[in-house]
């Protein structure tokens, strides 16, 4: 197959494999330790990626989803097929789904290479739909440390998105054979077509349509955030006392003062800066867009913001975490720190110490210039002033005889 049919066949079909926006990739920042997680974890790393934010081929991808899953900064985006398939469980007649890997000898409604290749956005956005149940009956023998780290801190951030008595009414462990026994429900022939209809309908039908849409934008869309976010906010709607879910977010402080280094290197777009009456601004995040990376801790040269905490939010919708007294600059107009003394940014200051040493420059050179000039000046007069000396003094008288 030549290289344009092939072109033309992968952009007609379906792409069943993630994709990569190296522009958000943690390793095209100035880090001190680069990020090799999504090669270590995949089974076909060497032949995969030639490096960690570039692809060699996909032709061996599996898309089991750990690339995805272990992205710290999510520039790895899942396929369509890999979002409907870990959320078509949703929209399910049973109360509970049972979820487990491939070397899991129990019959799983949904069956991965490894648990922990469905990241913690989609476990919250199924565990807020019907209860869950983790065959981790074979993670005991399992020898692949990735993936068992993988999981745990999976686990570890559902607990602190749901809350702890949540996690413990949702969601539930099965470290042995005998803990949660799948209930299989004998189902009619009528009632089974339903309920197949029913899970390609209500699970990705409406997350499905909007993807395309989000696509358009300027900044690239995760997925599964963007499906709980929707979930959490129906649930938000539904119930008279929402929920509180542990968010990490931005700890901006008083030292923050606008100057927008944060909200470029955000490249989710999650972190804008808003103008109010008074001459006050606004920090506002979106915590769905957020992916929790840290980039914006990293980039920030003034040490105004405090890493990222944990907060309870009741929905993933734009929330505002500081309020300041915005000051600009006497020269440019750009922010600048409210401990300002001169009223001018760093690079005017240095632009107005360099005008200074410039015309104290020009100041000199001119002295110098005016004192050579009265030098020449003087050394012409006395010039002149010999010449005429030996033409005015008297003749010497002859002797006589």
């Amino acid at each position: 197959m030549g290289f344009f049919t092939k072109a033309a066949m992968n952009a007609l079909m379906n792409n069943t494999h993630p994709e990569i926006e190296r522009s958000q990739c943690w390793n095209l920042h100035p880090h001190r330790e680069q990020c090799t997680l999504c090669k270590d974890i995949c089974p076909y790393g060497e032949d995969i990626f030639s490096r960690p934010n570039l692809v060699k081929s996909w032709n061996p991808c599996s898309d089991c989803g750990l690339c995805v899953s272990v992205c710290k900064t999510r520039c790895i985006t899942p396929s369509e097929e890999q979002v409907q398939r870990d959320l078509s469980a949703a929209g399910a007649d049973a109360d509970t789904i049972w979820i487990g890997c491939e070397r899991s000898t129990r019959h799983n409604d949904l069956v991965r290479p490894c648990v922990g290749a469905l990241c913690w956005e989609a476990l919250a956005y199924l565990a807020l739909h019907k209860k869950l149940v983790l065959d981790l009956t074979p993670c005991g023998e399992c020898e692949n440390d990735p993936c068992a780290k993988l999981l745990r801190d999976n686990l570890t951030r559902l607990v602190e998105f749901l809350g702890q008595p949540l996690f413990e009414a949702r969601i539930t462990l099965a470290y042995q054979p005998d803990e949660a026994p799948y209930q299989a429900k004998e189902l009619s022939r009528r009632e089974m077509f339903a309920h197949v209809g029913d899970s390609s309908k209500n699970g990705t039908k409406y997350l499905l349509r909007q993807l395309p849409i989000l696509q358009e934008e300027e900044h690239q869309i995760q997925p599964f955030r963007y499906a709980l976010h929707q979930r959490v906010k129906q649930l938000k709607t539904a119930t008279q006392t929402p929920f509180h879910y542990g968010v990490y977010l931005p700890a901006f402080t008083s030292k923050c003062f606008g100057c927008g280094r944060c909200v470029k290197n955000c490249r989710s777009g999650a972190i804008r800066l808003e103008d109010l009456e008074g001459g006050q601004s606004r920090v506002v995040i979106t915590p769905w867009k957020c992916s929790e990376c840290g980039m914006c801790v990293s980039s920030c040269n003034h040490h105004a913001i405090d890493g990222l905490k944990l907060r309870p939010l009741t929905s993933l919708g734009p929330v505002s975490v500081l309020r300041f007294q915005k000051q600009l600059c006497s020269e440019c107009g750009k922010p600048i720190p409210p401990d300002s003394a001169d009223g001018v940014c760093g690079v005017c200051r240095v632009k107005i110490r360099t005008k200074k040493r410039q015309e104290a420059a020009a100041a000199r050179a001119k002295a110098r210039a005016a004192e050579r000039a009265a030098q020449r000046a003087a050394q012409a007069a006395q010039a002149a002033a010999e010449e005429a000396a030996p033409a005015a003094a008297p003749a010497d008288p002859t002797p006589g005889t």
